[in-house]
């Protein structure tokens, strides 16, 4: 967990793209070193230690990608790779990654969820690679950084939403009188619960203006699963892994991606479906204001019983009447202290 910049190195023969790529991640936390050749990629990997490599997968029409593929596997195996592809077939692509590439992009490539694929991959490998004794400040660090530097820089406008939920499922989880171990695993809940987007096929409808289209939705309701699937291998995470599943399902059996219903639900993961509602809708979008409390409160009530785990809503209602005012303007205090703005009507 240490401070200094992840070091990238960015292999592509186009020198214009490279440049250009390469000043955009630097501006999202890495340190590049550029590169235009295959053969001097590989003479760079034998020198110098890189925590990822980004390459083409031809160059000059010739597959050289490959050997630096399999250079990073034998000089860096620790390294994340990911190539990129002009190519509109991926089967070399998608070979390569069985020999041992992290991922692949499809050109032309967004710089931004580059990074974030990067810093994800990165995450993941701390998370893999540490020890089953990680203590839960350890993991809230690891995780809330995988948040951090994937969700939050591909889609700004969520800047603060791990946190909040992550504090006020405590809140309420300890009016439950959860003990102290299930606290812990359902506040790792709510910082991971939306980890699984950075996996969805298509990201650019995370930041979409509008309505999405039925295809869409279920696309996105693919991400409870996705997200608990990429956590699961780790021994600590299994509970969480569990509540990161369940917090779309919904009493009445209405939600996703299993549709379970009533008690079937853990309890962390009903406590969260409440609040990372409750703060999703609390958020201003570009395409939707923030609600405001009364209706909220009013939207908890009609949905009571249905959508929601009556027990959990009264208790979150009786904090609302303390807190409410204070939490349904902690989003836009956050997007505004993350710099982020709306453009004016």
């Amino acid at each position: 967990m240490t401070e200094e910049r992840p070091t990238i190195l960015l292999v592509d023969d186009d020198r214009t793209t490279i440049e250009l790529m390469g000043a955009v991640l630097e501006t999202q936390g890495l340190r590049v070193d550029r590169c235009h050749d295959a053969q001097a990629a590989i003479r760079l990997l034998e020198t110098i230690h890189y925590d990822a490599v980004v390459t083409d997968v031809v160059f000059d029409g010739r597959p050289e990608g490959d050997q630096v593929l399999a250079a990073c596997r034998k000089l860096q195996p620790l390294a994340v790779v990911v190539l990129m592809t002009g190519y509109p077939v991926i089967d070399n692509a998608v070979s390569a990654i069985k020999s041992g590439a992290t991922d692949y992009l499809q050109k032309p490539v967004d710089p931004i969820v580059l990074a974030a694929m990067v810093h994800k991959a990165l995450k993941e490998r701390e998370l893999d690679t540490s020890a089953d004794g990680l203590q839960f400040n350890d993991l809230v660090e690891i995780l809330s950084g995988m948040v951090a530097q994937t969700i939050e820089r591909v889609d700004p406008y969520t800047a603060g939403h791990a946190a909040r939920t992550r504090r006020y499922s405590r809140i309420l989880g300890e009016r439950f009188q959860l003990d102290p171990s299930t606290l812990e695993r359902l506040e790792l809940g709510a910082i991971a619960h939306d980890y699984g987007k950075i996996y969805l096929d298509d990201l650019g409808f995370l930041t979409k203006k509008g309505k999405l289209t039925e295809e869409e939705y279920k696309e996105v309701q693919r991400h409870p699963e996705l997200g608990a699937r990429k956590l699961g291998a780790h021994p600590q995470l299994r509970e969480v892994c569990r509540y990161v599943v369940e917090h779309h399902e919904r009493w009445d059996g209405k939600g996703y991606p299993y549709g379970i219903s009533g008690e079937k639900i853990s309890i962390p993961g009903r406590i969260l479906g409440v609040v990372e509602v409750f703060d999703s809708l609390s958020t201003r979008r570009s395409y939707k204001p923030a609600w405001s409390l009364e209706k909220m409160q009013g939207f908890f009530d009609e949905y009571r019983g249905t959508a929601f785990d009556p027990e959990v809503v009264d208790e979150f209602q009786a904090l609302l009447a303390v807190h409410g005012e204070d939490w349904v303007s902690q989003p836009q205090k956050d997007l505004a202290a993350a710099g982020i703005r709306f453009d004016e009507e």
